[in-house]
C-alpha cells in the first residue's frame, strides 16, 4: 500500500509540474489550431500529464537497489493468463475468480490502459486505431524497459517481460477509445478569434509562467555546477550570478517582445497583437512598465512593503481587465492601446 500511494504523490508532483511546463506551448497550439482553449481542455491536459506519470510510476517504480534482487523470467507465451484464469476457476471456484490474483491482474492491467485511449480521442481526436496501436506501442516500451533492466542501468531485468501484458494493455486501449466515443463530442471547427477575458486571462498566465520559469533551468544549472562541479559549499554560492540568472531571462524575452514587437509573450502565445494611433515607441515602454515588465520587477523586489505592492498591482490588473473596453488590460489601457487578434 506503501508504493501504491508513493507512486501516487510522484505521478500527481511531477503531472503538475510537467503541466505547468508545458502550459505555454500546449496554448499557443491551440489557440492557433482551435482559436480557443477552454478550461475543460486545459484540466484534460493535467489529466492526461499526470496519467502518463502513473504508467509510468506504477509500470517502473520501485526500482530496487542493485544486488538485492533476483533477476525475473520471461514470459513468450500468447493467452497464457487464459489458463492462469482457468486454474483459478479450479481451485477457488466462480465465485471466487473475481478475486483471485489471475483475474485480477488481467483486470488491471486493462483498467490501466482505458483513460489511454480515451485521452487519444479526448485531446488528439484519433479513434480506435490509433488508440489501439499506441497502446501497443506504449505497452511494449515499457515491457522493453523491464526487459533490459532499464535499458542497462541493471544488470538484468527486475520484472517479468509477459507477452500477455502487450495483448491485454492494447485491449484496454481500444476499450477506452471505445468508451469514449459515448463521452467525447466531435471535433468542433476552428472558433471565432475574439478578445475575451479568458483568453486575456491565459495570455497573462503565459506570461506569469515565463517570468518565473524562463530563468529557473539556468540558475539551477548554475547552483549544481557550483555544488558539485566546483565543490562549493551551499552557503558559500555566490548570490548575484544565480540572482541575475534568475531574473535576467524574463527581463529579456520581454523587454524585447514588448519594445520590439508591442505584445507580451504572453500575448504572442494567445495570438493577440496591440495597435496604437501614434507614438509607438513611448506606448510600448509605459506598456511594459505598466505591464510583463512591472510586474517582473516587483516580484525581483525586496524592500519593505513590496510584497503589498506587488499584491495591489496583481489585483488592480484582474480587476481592470474585464472592465476596460475590448478586455484590453490595465496595461494597453495606460499606454492608449488596443488589443486585437492576429
Amino acid at each position: 500500500m506503501s508504493n501504491v500511494v508513493g507512486n501516487a504523490a510522484v505521478a500527481i508532483f511531477l503531472g503538475v509540474l510537467l503541466a505547468v511546463a508545458g502550459f505555454v506551448p500546449a496554448a499557443a497550439v491551440a489557440y492557433r489550431r482551435r482559436g480557443t482553449f477552454p478550461l475543460v481542455r486545459i484540466l484534460l491536459l493535467l489529466a492526461a500529464t499526470i496519467y502518463a506519470v502513473a504508467l509510468w510510476a506504477y509500470t517502473l517504480l520501485p526500482v530496487p537497489d542493485v544486488g538485492s534482487y533476483a533477476c525475473a523470467g520471461t514470459q513468450f507465451h500468447p493467452f497464457g493468463f487464459v489458463a492462469d484464469i482457468l486454474r483459478a476457476r479450479e481451485e477457488v471456484g466462480l465465485r471466487g475468480l473475481l478475486t483471485s490474483a489471475a483475474f485480477l491482474q488481467v483486470a488491471l492491467n486493462v483498467v490501466l490502459f482505458v483513460p489511454l485511449g480515451f485521452f487519444v480521442r479526448a485531446i488528439a481526436g484519433r479513434g480506435v486505431l490509433v488508440a489501439g496501436l499506441l497502446g501497443l506501442a506504449t505497452s511494449l516500451l515499457i515491457e522493453l524497459t523491464q526487459l533490459t533492466g532499464i535499458w542497462g542501468l541493471y544488470p538484468c531485468a527486475y520484472r517479468v517481460f509477459d507477452v500477455d501484458d502487450l495483448m491485454i494493455n492494447t485491449l484496454g486501449a481500444v476499450i477506452g477509445s471505445v468508451i469514449s466515443m459515448r463521452l467525447v463530442r466531435p471535433r468542433a471547427r476552428k472558433a471565432p478569434t475574439t478578445v475575451t477575458v479568458g483568453r486575456r486571462l491565459v495570455g497573462m498566465t503565459a506570461d506569469l509562467l515565463v517570468i518565473l520559469g524562463s530563468g529557473t533551468p539556468l540558475a539551477l544549472a548554475w547552483r549544481a555546477w557550483q555544488l558539485y562541479g566546483l565543490d562549493v559549499p551551499f552557503s558559500a554560492i555566490p548570490a548575484t550570478p544565480q540572482y541575475w540568472l534568475l531574473w535576467g531571462p524574463p527581463i529579456v524575452l520581454e523587454t524585447v517582445a514588448v519594445l520590439g514587437f508591442g505584445r507580451t509573450v504572453g500575448e504572442w502565445v494567445v495570438g493577440l497583437r496591440t495597435i496604437a494611433p501614434s507614438g509607438m515607441w513611448w506606448r510600448r515602454v509605459v506598456k511594459l512598465l505598466t505591464g510583463a515588465g512591472g510586474l517582473t520587477l516587483l516580484l525581483m523586489a525586496d524592500f519593505p512593503g513590496s510584497g503589498l505592492l506587488l499584491l495591489a498591482f496583481v489585483a488592480a490588473t484582474l480587476v481592470v481587465l474585464p472592465r476596460t473596453d475590448g478586455h484590453r488590460g490595465l496595461s494597453n489601457m495606460l499606454a492608449g492601446m488596443r488589443v486585437r487578434p492576429d
